[in-house]
């Protein structure tokens, strides 16, 4: 038995692509053994919630009918991967956007995650838990269930994209899909300790990202990963111009290249809080030690205070009001093709989010344009602060992983340190971002409790590559894969049958 097919589990994206090349390991073995991890592993956590597994072994053993002939092969070759449930479709998969009434809703099209994923013969075997239509920083709705942290299933995975993290953090997948208007990448790799990669707008281009010519929030896909240099090998693919996205680049930038660039030179702001923000200590803590570890690397470390002019009430209201004009949009759209969602399952639309779905119905044109004046002026403290600073660093989130209430309705806390916040979306520190447009991440920065800590890389406008070279810097200094060692101890049943392909051609 070859020792790598006994470990699938552990090894990451880069690994198990170089195997399929190799033939030491088989398309096939790489899907049977994710198949056997979300049958063993997702029970505990719920991530997944559409299998698609006879698809998956389709494309399984026509790809290892191409390695045999000797055909030439994608650079995410026999790579399995789970796709977000909600926003990031799979062309004649469901996408329910986390309802019972949208269950059986066949996607048409394609977004470019799972897209270019296959174009590159990465293999998709299903799709991941996310909160309703996305809104607000935790996975959980009354028809799926809330996604469980890995670390501790009483509480949450973070969200919206928290199928993706927390079957990523499990060693389910080495890599997996998720969306981002407000953080949803960043928000749940911080609480299960992954990294979340939001690329620049229009670097990863989404062709079906909804009201791009409106007044909505910056919308992204990307990849959650174990590895910054899995995450860098996913980019290279999903990057590249797409006539369909008015705002794709045109260009592409070698992100595998940028990994060992360092950070030697570079000037780093570090703020705890934005000076708006209540963040817990444990969490404020964590980061401020870490953020140090850049300075052993060659880099300059100060505080920066961004000066924003606004209240981080004002700030998540804007982005409430903003964001749920795609979500009036979306479930008008339902309601003409036939299907009036908010008549047909009232109860399971979460009454925060609705109540922000009719205050856009009602929204005049003074209160969009003040609204997007707010993300103008914030735009420019950001663009001011980034004459100075190369990077902007500071926790993810606010606060620690939150309990599941059991409703199918947990959200975050409504106040940290005594003061109030919104529970949708404002222990997040990711927003601002989704308001601004510059590329971030959020790497594992330690363990508090428990459970991760993360940390928010910013970078400058389209300056990608930065953000993944300090991330890899960071993990090359500290890294963090010793976190997953317990969660992805390898089954039994994942050592089974895995016979080199190399093996069955001699």
């Amino acid at each position: 038995m070859n020792n790598a097919a006994e470990d699938l589990d552990q090894l990451s994206a880069l690994q198990i692509t170089s195997l399929v090349k190799s033939k030491e390991i088989s398309p096939r073995e790489t899907v049977e053994a994710a198949i056997r991890r979300i049958q063993e592993r997702d029970p505990a956590i719920n991530a997944v919630v559409f299998k698609g597994f006879q698809d998956a072994r389709e494309r399984a053993r026509h790809l290892e009918d191409r390695i045999v002939a000797g055909e030439e092969v994608g650079a995410l070759a026999g790579i399995p991967t789970l796709t977000k449930d909600t926003f990031s479709a799979k062309k004649g998969w469901p996408t329910s956007s986390g309802l019972s009434v949208l269950r059986d809703r066949i996607a048409t099209r394609s977004t470019n995650y799972p897209r270019r994923f296959e174009e590159a013969d990465g293999i998709l075997v299903g799709t991941t838990n996310s909160a309703v239509f996305g809104f607000r920083g935790t996975t959980d709705s009354k028809a799926f269930g809330p996604t469980r942290n890995p670390f501790n299933h009483g509480f949450n995975a973070g969200g919206s994209s928290g199928g993706s993290a927390a079957a990523v953090a499990a060693g389910i997948v080495p890599v997996a899909g998720a969306t981002d208007v407000g953080g949803s990448i960043r928000i749940p790799s911080a609480w299960c300790g992954t990294f979340g990669f939001q690329p620049s707008p229009g670097r990863a281009p989404f062709p079906s990202s909804p009201n791009v010519f409106g007044p909505s929030m910056y919308f992204f896909e990307g990849p959650i990963t174990r590895t910054v240099a899995d995450s860098a090998l996913v980019m290279d693919v999903l990057q590249g111009f797409d006539r369909a996205d008015p705002l794709a680049l045109t260009g592409k930038v070698d992100f595998r290249g940028a990994l060992s660039a360092g950070v030697r030179g570079k000037r780093i702001g570090f703020t705890k809080d934005f000076g708006i923000f209540p963040v817990e200590r444990e969490v404020a803590d964590a980061v401020s030690r870490a953020v140090r570890i850049f300075e052993a690397l060659g880099a300059q470390v100060d505080f920066v205070d961004v000066g924003l002019p606004y209240t981080q009430g004002h700030l998540s209201d804007v982005w409430s009001r903003i964001t749920a004009l795609g979500t009036m949009a979306a479930l008008d759209g339902l309601k003409a093709s036939g299907t009036d969602v908010e008549q047909m399952c009232p109860d399971e639309l979460p009454a925060k989010m609705m109540h922000w779905v009719d205050a856009a119905r009602s929204m005049s044109t003074r209160q969009l344009i003040a609204d997007q004046t707010v993300r103008s002026v914030v735009f420019e403290k950001f663009a001011a602060a980034f004459e100075e600073f190369d990077f902007i660093i500071s926790p993810t989130l606010a606060c620690m992983p939150v309990e599941n209430s059991g409703d199918g309705f947990t959200e975050g806390p409504s106040q940290i340190n005594g003061e109030a916040i919104d529970p949708l979306i404002g222990w997040c520190m990711t927003y601002l971002t989704n308001f601004v447009g510059h590329p971030s991440a959020s790497v594992p920065a330690g363990m508090s409790g428990g459970f991760p800590v993360g940390m928010q890389i910013m970078g400058r406008r389209n300056a990608d590559l930065d953000v993944m070279a300090a991330s890899a810097a960071f993990e090359a200094a500290s890294p963090w894969r010793w976190m997953y060692e317990f969660l992805m101890a390898p089954s039994e049943s994942s050592k089974a049958g895995a016979i080199p392909l190399q093996s069955r051609m001699e």
